[in-house]
């Protein structure tokens, strides 16, 4: 495979992660009852990749997850993956990803998000953030995932 391809894959894949977390952070798939990004992401990944249960995550088990990502970029079963199924791979997520946000925003089913519908997601999560009710959101109340993102000091 050219150097060029391996490059091409790599970006494809970083840009997908990163869509993707973006994506959960931006539209507030965050917190409770939400599988992004959230509280319970890391423990439910964990949970996932420690298959023989003993609390910690081996090599194996990280290649053995791994795998499947594999498989599921590898369209044709060919035992490797090239720029088009890559690209093919990230645009059927995007699709999915794109619909599923819709889906969530769009209150009123008319196939439009407005900027009430947006900001609406944005008001609950800062409720949720906002534990003693003050109307601010400090480091001392955001989830520890979440502070070194907001807070550098």
């Amino acid at each position: 495979m050219a150097i060029g391809a391996i490059r091409l894959i790599g970006l494809a894949f970083g840009a997908l992660i990163l869509g993707v977390l973006s994506a959960s952070f931006a539209f507030g798939q965050f917190g409770p009852g939400h599988p992004g990004i959230g509280m319970q992401g890391p423990k439910a990944w964990l949970g996932r990749a420690d298959t023989n249960k003993d609390g910690a995550i081996s090599l194996e088990e990280i290649k053995a997850a791994r795998d499947g990502r594999f498989v599921e970029f590898d369209l044709n079963k060919d035992g490797t993956v090239d720029a088009e199924e890559v690209e093919t791979a990230v645009r059927e997520r995007v699709e999915r990803m794109t619909k599923r946000i819709v889906r969530r925003f769009d209150k009123d089913r008319d196939g439009t998000i407005t900027r009430d519908e947006f900001n609406r997601f944005a008001e609950e999560r800062f409720t949720w953030l906002d534990l003693n009710d003050d109307g601010k959101v400090t480091k001392d109340e955001m989830p520890r995932f979440m502070r070194h993102k907001v807070w550098r000091n």
